[in-house]
This record gives C-alpha cells, sequence and structure tokens, in this order.
C-alpha cells in the first residue's frame, strides 16, 4: 500500500497505486451492490427484472451516482468544499465505474438482475482474495498482525455454521445427522481458517469464500427468482425475490468490511477501520428501527397520497435550491482531526450534498432531454364495499413554468440566509462624491414610493376623477424601475471598468457600489413593485412588463457579481482581501435571490405572468398534488384531498403553542428564580409529572364538561387549543425548568457583579441560555399534541368532509361591547387530521382504508414539518450563543 495513505489530505497522485484504488473500486462496488439489494428487497427493481426495463433502472441509477459525484467534485474543485481525502475521491471515483460497468452489462448481455447481483458477489471475492493473497506475497506494505482475531474468527465460523447447516440440510434433509456434519464441518473450518493464517488471508479467505458462496448460489440459479422453499414448521415460506436480495446485504458488508481492513493495511489501523464501519452500520440499524413506523405509515398511505402528484422539473430544481445551500454547508464544515478517520468523516459530511446533487441532476436531464419521468402504479379503494383499482402515476415533466410561491419562498429563504452570513463593507473601498449623493437620494425615492402608494390606497387609482394612476404612478414605475436597474447593475460596471492592477483591488475599490447597488437596487425596486398594485398598472416594454425585466436584469447582474469576486478571491493570498471579497460574493448572492423573489411578487400582485427565454412565471405553477390541494375527499371512487384538514390541524397546534409556552416559561421562571425550593416547589414539580402522564382523554373530557359550555355551547377549534395547549403545558414547564436549572450560577453571579437587576439577568442571560432546552420541550411536546385523537373528537367534532378551510385571520372583527374582538372561525367545529383519520375509517365510507393511511400519512409530514421548524430554532439559538 503506497506511503500517501498515512496523510489522508495528500491529494490522489501517483503515489497511491493500482492496489489501492482497486480496493475503493471494492468498496465502491459493494456500497452499489448494497443499494441494489435495498432496491431489489423492496420490489422496487424485482430480480427477475431484464432487458429494456433493468437498463432504464440501472440508467437511473448512473445519473444519480454521477450526478452526486459530479457535484461533489465541482464543488471540491472550486474549493467551496473541500474534498482532502485520497480514500474519498478513490471511492468517489469507483462508484461512478461500478455503475457504468454494472450499466454496459446490463445493455449488452440478456441479463437479469439477479444474475447482476450475484456477479458484484463474485466480484468482490475475486478483489479481496485478491487483496489478501497481494499482502501475505509482500506484493504490497501492509502490515497485518499474526491473526485476524478470535472476534472475526467467530464471527465467520457462525457463518459458515449457518450456511452449512442449509446445504445439509437441502441435500440430506434436516432429520439425518448429515445436516449437523455439514454445519459442524463448514462452521469449524471457517473459524480455524480465519484465525490460524496471518491477518491478512485470514480476514480475507474466509471473508471470499462466504462472499463467493452466495455469488454463485445466486449466478448457477440454486437460488433463483422462481425458487421457494416452504418447511412444514412454518405456516409460510421463503422466495428467491427475498432470499436474493438478503444474500447481497450480508455479502457485500462482509466484502466491504473486508476490503476495509485490506486498504488500511491490517494491524491495528485495519481493525480501528472495520470497527468504525461495524458501528457506524449499527448506528444506521438504530436508526432504521426507529424510522420503521414512519416507513410503514408511508408505504400503507403514500399511494393513495401521492396520486397524481407531477411536478415541473425547473420547479423542482427551484425548491431543491434551498437544500443545495444547506448540504453546501453542511459538507463544509470541518470533518475533524487528520487521523486514519478523516476520510470516512468527510465522506459522510459530503453524502447529503451528493443525494441533492444527484436528485439536482435527474431534474436537469428531464428538462435537458424534453422526456418526462414516469412513474405509475395502480392503489385500490372501495367502492359499495369492492375494491376498485385506479391508475395514476407519479410524474416530473419539462414543465418550465414556475408558480410564484414556490419562487418566492426559496429566494427568500436563500435572501435571508446569505445576508444573516454577511458582515459589513462599511470603510472599505474608495468613497465618491457621486455615489454619496445616491446613497442619500436612494432613501427619498423610496419614502416618495410610499407616500404615492398610501396616496393611491386611501383615494384609489383615479382620485378626484383624474387619471393619476397613468400619469404619475406610471412614471414613478418607470422612474423607479430604471433607477433601481441601474443602482442593481453600477457595482458590475464599477468593477470592469475600474483601473485597479488586479481583480480583486478592483472589487476592494468599488466595496461601496456594493451595498448601494444591492440594498438601494431592492429597496427602491420593492417600493415600486408595491405602487403598481394600488395604482392599477403595469408598464411595458414591448412584449415584456418593465418591473420583472429589471428584476432578472438586476438578479443576473449580481449573480454574475458574485461570480467575479469568488474568481478574484481564488487568485488572491492576502488574508484580509479573500475575506473582503467573500463579503462582497455574499452580498451578491442576497442581490440574485431577493431581486428573483422580486419577479415572483409582482407575479403575484398583478396576476400577470412573466416569460422569458422559455421560463414561465405564473400564479398557477406545475406542482399538483390533489391530496394536499383540493378541498375533500368525495364518497366515491374519484380522488380528492383533505386541505381543510391539514390547516385546521396547523391552526389547533399553533393556538395551542400559543398558549402553552408563554404559561409554561413564566411558570418555571418564577419556581426556579424567584420562589424558595421547598415542599412548595416539590409539590408542583410532583403535580406536574402527573398532569403529563395523565391519559389524554382526560383532558377531551374536560373540555367537553367544562371548557365547552363557556365557549357557547359547541365544539369549537378554541376549545381545541386549549385543551391541547392544557397538555402541552405540563412539558414545556417540566424541560423549561430543568434548562433553566442547567444554566450556571456564574453567568449570574457575573451579571449581578455588573449591577444588572435580577430580571435583567434572567432575560438577558438565563432565559438565552436556556431556549435550546426549551425548544427542544415544545418540540416533543409538539409531536403529542398534533396527532391527538380522543381529546379532539370530544370538544372538536369529527368532521368527515368539510368543503372549506377554517379562515381564523379574517375571521376577527370588533364589536362594540365586551369582548370588543370575536371570531366566530374560532368558535365553530373544524376539520383536522387526527380526527380525519377517525372518521373516514370508522365510516365505512368507499376506499375508507387507503384514505385512512393517506391521512395519516400527511399527519406524519405535518408534524415532520414542525420538528423541521423546532429543530431549526433551536440550532439557531444555540449558534447564537455560542457566538456570543
Amino acid at each position: 500500500m503506497s506511503d500517501a495513505y498515512a496523510t489522508t489530505d495528500q491529494l490522489v497522485s501517483a503515489d497511491s497505486n493500482i492496489y489501492d484504488r482497486g480496493l475503493d473500486a471494492a468498496i465502491a462496488l459493494s456500497v452499489v451492490g448494497f443499494t441494489l439489494g435495498l432496491v431489489t428487497l423492496v420490489n422496487l427493481v424485482p430480480p427477475g427484472t431484464s432487458g429494456s426495463a433493468l437498463t432504464t433502472a440501472l440508467g437511473t441509477l448512473l445519473a444519480v451516482v454521477v450526478g452526486a459525484v459530479g457535484i461533489t467534485g465541482l464543488a471540491s474543485f472550486l474549493n467551496v468544499v473541500p474534498v482532502t481525502s485520497q480514500r474519498v475521491r478513490g471511492i468517489g471515483l469507483g462508484l461512478v465505474i461500478s455503475t457504468v460497468a454494472l450499466t454496459a452489462l446490463a445493455a449488452t448481455l440478456p441479463v437479469t438482475m439477479a444474475t447482476l447481483l450475484g456477479t458484484v458477489l463474485l466480484v468482490e471475492a475475486l478483489a479481496i482474495t485478491a487483496a489478501g493473497v497481494s499482502s501475505r506475497l509482500e506484493l504490497v506494505d501492509t502490515e497485518p498482525n499474526m491473526s485476524a482475531g478470535l472476534l472475526s474468527g467467530g464471527a465467520l465460523g457462525a457463518l459458515g455454521l449457518a450456511m452449512g447447516a442449509v446445504v445439509g440440510g437441502s441435500l440430506a434433509g434436516f432429520g439425518s445427522l448429515l445436516w449437523l456434519v455439514t454445519a459442524a464441518v463448514a462452521g469449524v473450518g471457517l473459524f480455524l481458517l480465519a484465525i490460524l493464517p496471518r491477518e491478512d488471508l485470514g480476514s480475507t479467505l474466509p471473508t471470499a469464500i462466504v462472499v463467493g458462496a452466495l455469488g454463485l448460489t445466486i449466478v448457477t440459479g440454486t437460488i433463483g427468482v422462481g425458487w421457494q422453499w416452504s418447511p412444514q414448521t412454518l405456516s409460510g415460506g421463503f422466495t428467491g425475490g427475498a432470499v436474493i436480495p438478503v444474500f447481497l446485504l450480508v455479502g457485500t458488508l462482509l466484502s466491504a468490511w473486508s476490503a476495509a481492513k485490506c486498504r488500511a493495511g491490517f494491524g491495528a489501523r485495519g481493525r480501528e477501520y472495520g470497527a468504525f464501519l461495524v458501528i457506524n452500520l449499527n448506528a444506521f440499524l438504530m436508526v432504521a428501527v426507529m424510522a420503521t413506523i414512519v416507513v410503514f405509515v408511508t408505504i400503507k398511505g403514500i399511494g393513495y397520497a401521492v396520486h397524481g402528484l407531477s411536478i415541473g422539473a425547473l420547479t423542482a430544481l427551484v425548491l431543491l435550491s434551498p437544500a443545495l445551500l444547506a448540504t453546501i454547508q453542511f459538507a463544509r464544515s470541518p470533518a475533524g482531526t487528520t487521523d486514519w478517520n478523516t476520510g470516512a468523516r468527510q465522506l459522510f459530511r459530503i453524502l447529503p450534498l451528493a443525494a441533492v446533487g444527484s436528485l439536482a441532476a435527474v431534474f436537469a436531464s428531464v428538462l435537458v432531454t424534453g422526456t418526462p419521468l414516469r412513474y405509475a402504479y395502480t392503489y385500490t379503494v372501495q367502492v359499495n364495499r369492492q375494491g376498485r383499482a385506479l391508475d395514476t402515476a407519479l410524474a416530473v415533466t419539462p414543465s418550465t413554468t414556475v408558480g410564484t410561491l414556490l419562487l418566492v419562498l426559496p429566494a427568500l429563504l436563500l435572501a435571508v440566509t446569505f445576508f444573516r452570513s454577511f458582515g459589513s463593507l462599511r470603510n472599505v473601498g474608495t468613497q465618491s462624491d457621486r455615489a454619496g449623493s445616491i446613497r442619500q437620494a436612494v432613501p427619498t425615492a423610496v419614502l416618495a414610493m410610499v407616500v404615492l402608494i398610501g396616496f393611491f390606497l386611501a383615494f384609489g387609482p383615479t382620485p378626484f376623477g383624474l387619471p393619476l394612476n397613468e400619469t404619475v404612478a406610471f412614471a414613478a414605475v418607470v422612474a423607479g424601475s430604471v433607477a433601481a436597474g441601474g443602482l442593481a447593475v453600477s457595482p458590475l460596471v464599477g468593477v470592469l471598468a475600474s483601473d485597479g492592477p488586479t481583480l480583486a483591488e478592483s472589487a476592494q475599490r468599488e466595496a461601496p457600489l456594493f451595498t448601494l447597488g444591492v440594498f438601494g437596487g431592492l429597496g427602491l425596486l420593492l417600493a415600486t413593485l408595491l405602487l403598481q398594485p394600488v395604482a392599477g398598472i403595469n408598464p411595458r416594454v414591448g412584449p415584456v412588463n418593465l418591473v420583472p425585466a429589471v428584476a432578472l436584469g438586476a438578479a443576473v447582474a449580481s449573480l454574475a457579481l458574485a461570480t467575479l469576486t469568488t474568481a478574484a478571491k481564488r487568485s488572491s493570498e492576502e488574508t484580509i482581501t479573500r475575506r473582503l471579497l467573500t463579503e462582497e460574493t455574499r452580498l451578491g448572492l442576497v442581490g440574485a435571490a431577493g431581486f428573483t423573489a422580486l419577479v415572483g411578487l409582482h407575479v403575484a400582485a398583478t396576476g400577470t405572468s412573466f416569460n422569458v427565454l422559455g421560463v414561465s412565471i405564473a400564479n398557477e405553477g406545475s406542482l399538483s398534488w390533489p391530496m394536499v390541494m383540493q378541498a375533500y375527499i368525495p364518497l366515491g371512487a374519484e380522488p380528492g384531498g383533505i386541505v381543510p384538514a391539514i390547516i385546521g390541524t396547523v391552526w389547533l397546534v399553533i393556538g395551542a403553542t400559543l398558549f402553552a409556552v408563554p404559561l409554561g416559561v413564566g411558570a418555571a421562571v418564577f419556581l426556579t428564580e424567584y420562589a424558595e425550593q421547598g415542599r412548595f416547589t416539590s409539590v408542583v414539580e410532583i403535580a406536574t409529572n402527573a398532569l403529563w402522564s395523565t391519559p389524554s382523554i382526560v383532558f377531551g373530557l374536560f373540555g367537553a364538561a367544562f371548557l365547552i359550555p363557556r365557549l357557547g355551547g359547541d365544539e369549537s377549534l378554541l376549545a381545541g387549543m386549549l385543551v391541547l395547549g392544557f397538555m402541552l403545558l405540563p412539558l414545556v414547564l417540566i424541560t423549561s425548568r430543568e434548562s433553566i436549572k442547567s444554566v450556571p450560577d456564574e453567568y449570574r453571579d457575573a451579571s449581578a457583579a455588573l449591577g444588572v437587576t435580577q430580571w435583567e439577568t434572567i432575560k438577558s442571560v438565563v432565559l438565552p441560555a436556556a431556549m435550546p432546552g426549551v425548544i427542544t420541550g415544545v418540540i416533543l411536546g409538539v409531536g403529542r399534541i398534533a396527532g391527538e385523537t380522543a381529546p379532539l373528537i370530544l370538544v372538536l367534532g369529527s368532521t368527515l368532509n368539510a368543503t372549506a378551510a377554517v379562515d381564523v385571520i379574517d375571521g376577527f372583527r370588533f364589536v362594540s361591547g365586551p369582548p370588543f374582538i370575536v371570531n366566530d372561525a374560532l368558535l365553530s367545529a373544524s376539520a383536522s387530521l387526527p380526527t380525519q383519520v377517525w372518521a373516514v375509517i370508522a365510516a365505512g365510507v368507499s376506499g375508507s382504508p387507503q384514505m385512512g393511511w393517506a391521512t395519516a400519512f400527511i399527519l406524519l409530514i405535518v408534524v415532520l414539518t414542525f420538528y423541521a421548524v423546532g429543530i431549526t430554532a433551536r440550532t439557531y439559538f444555540r449558534r447564537k450563543l455560542n457566538y456570543e
């Protein structure tokens, strides 16, 4: 093995020889084989698949792998996510080579998926055999121990015992002693073969025998696609479709473990690397067990839930952009120390980026080829107690139409993210008199636009019968758009026209134009955009609307500016200059995302679509999801949606959180910081724990007997909010109190030493430090209350098919007497996802099981969304606390 392996931060070079690269390819092939085993196990691609269907499946896998490796390689080349481990680079190249080879075999030979899976195991067996023999013959530099160890020998012996028992039982029958002899010989033989020779042979030859035997069993058809075994002692049986993927999973895990030990040179480092893989495998299995319920509900409900789902490829790419940014930030995190497992850590950090990149590659291929990606399937509903199969399909279409909401939300999220990472460019660069005058004029222009907006809001588009909208407002919109576009382009023009000796110095000199162009252009164009709908105008330049065209041009200019500063940063070696260019790049990205969001806002405000270069931005996008976009589920075979139940659940959780969190945190502050610790606080703690463990139906009975009579006497959304709030309150109190207790007393003492009052100390020091724990409690509580059904049946009702969603915001109105503000929406019943599940199944209507599981699946998505929001908030407070 090469000496370059000792320092994993080196790039792949000529020192990394064929042995190292071959083992990287073997590990990569194991990863590909393990993935194919999972795909086959869930019958996404059956073992008997062949011909064009197999080529298409492997071609899709190839696109995923190439996209994942390609975007990671591009990020490394651009120094966005440096990938310094040669092991990671070698495995990435091996993944591409393995998938290309498998796809080529499927396209050129009449093979089935099962044959390919067996071939993968045979190749793995040959590879690890060659690696072990090469080490034993000292053709490569390794450091093996005298033995592979009893643990490895025991594991391989157990596998040999199981394989021998199966072979002996198949040949002589399980009623004969021959199968016991065969099992014992196989088990003892593999055990001795693992512990007696030197480690390089003991870790490879027994593994190769097991993996090769599994591969031969599949390739020769001994256990083929149509194979079945039904033991008399079992009510069920085993089929080739289930056994073949299991063989592959076991074989690829063994071969990956053996190849990893070979790649690390055996010895202590090889064992540590192998143990590292086993530990991570155990962690993965633990997560898989916890996700079993999620997967089960998903499998049962996703068929009906996603019926008719289709999305345009461009829309999918837009929605994927925030995830791409998040995975890049995650991958940029340091991989840890420069020890042996740096490459593995770095691999796990770039896996999310690779996954997002693979999806982006698939969506981009749909756009480029113009061929939609469809997955057709059938789902069953019940009509008059009889099952009826309905045809549907999931589709990614080559549509280039993007909805305004799906454009604005990701763009705003990206703009806010880049802005939060942006520092400051104050007192940097050359301050010119002209730039200073423009900087002072921009707020005045924005204020004038705001005054015009207020005027037209108050008096209408044609005040006093005068067409001021077509004169004054029209001129203001045109002037504001042109000025905003000029501001947005000014930093790009300034950098390109500057006479600085280098691009970096030119960007540094023109730094004042960056903040003026981005923030001034965004503010002025936003005010101009808001003036259009209130004045009822939409200026056009030929066939193009003026404002979105300016916004698009400004976005392109800002993106070009970010590209220039990135290029300048690569050619600069001074630390201060590189930091400055980083801030300018972030500011350019803020402008690109912000101006893009303004394009979508214009379409939403004016209702006029915007078309450019074949891309259309409209209020009606290319996303269609009937389950979450239609009003109700009809009592028949026709598909429908559950929008009222989704919105009702969201309002229930929001109302309960607004009720419970302030009360719980306030009580925790009092009990921890003010109340004397004694019997009173102990009694409160016991009562709180008892209240948290109280069955939910008791809360429902309390709401039905106490709250409903005092809230109009009918089931209502407000009663549901209060009941769920009472259920959430104890957990918030418990977790908040423990979080406040965990804040070190040194924080309080340091604040008191500065003369700060107790309340200021609590507000400014204690609560911010305890906030991550408080949010954790809220997350756990929301996960419980969002799925509660029993109390909601009693206080909210169980509406089966609500035709309209509750409108809480527009329901508020003022009255002349107490309480002066009323909301009829809060005092009326509403649909919710938990009660919808119960009502659909209990009613026994058409399609009830499928509709019930689909509703449960949507409820799971809503709960996970709340979890994601809470985890994001907790992460934000933790980072803020660490930075401060």
